[in-house]
């Protein structure tokens, strides 16, 4: 009678694909929740007429952006995703800002920011 041998379970493929299916769903219900994003321009690192090189940055609008080889990466400012029940998140110039909300000119800590 032959013994059954034991296969061995690839147990890094198991991990990447848990992984995968985690960043998956992390993406899913995060996209629903926030305007933050992340653009990417080919060509030449130009803003309002002055050329930019790899490794530099600037600002386009109010998204900060990244020169590399090929282009460029742009990304909008951070946003707020949860903070303390007695603060609230107000849209501001350029992004947004946690405040108290019995106290608007103090600034809250937020617990978290996405962008």
């Amino acid at each position: 009678m032959a013994l059954a041998r034991a296969v061995p379970v690839p147990v890094r493929s198991s991990w990447a694909l848990l992984g995968a299916v985690f960043l998956s769903l992390n993406l899913i219900w995060t996209s629903s929740m926030t305007q933050a994003a992340i653009y990417h321009y080919t060509g030449a690192c130009i803003q309002t007429d002055k050329v930019f090189l790899p490794g530099q940055t600037f600002m386009k609008g109010c998204n900060k952006c990244y020169c590399h080889d090929t282009g460029f990466v742009c990304f909008s400012p951070n946003k707020p995703t949860s903070w303390p029940e007695k603060c609230q998140r107000i849209p501001a110039e350029c992004g947004y800002r946690v405040v108290y909300r019995e106290n608007p000119d103090v600034d809250c800590r937020a617990y978290s920011w996405i962008g």
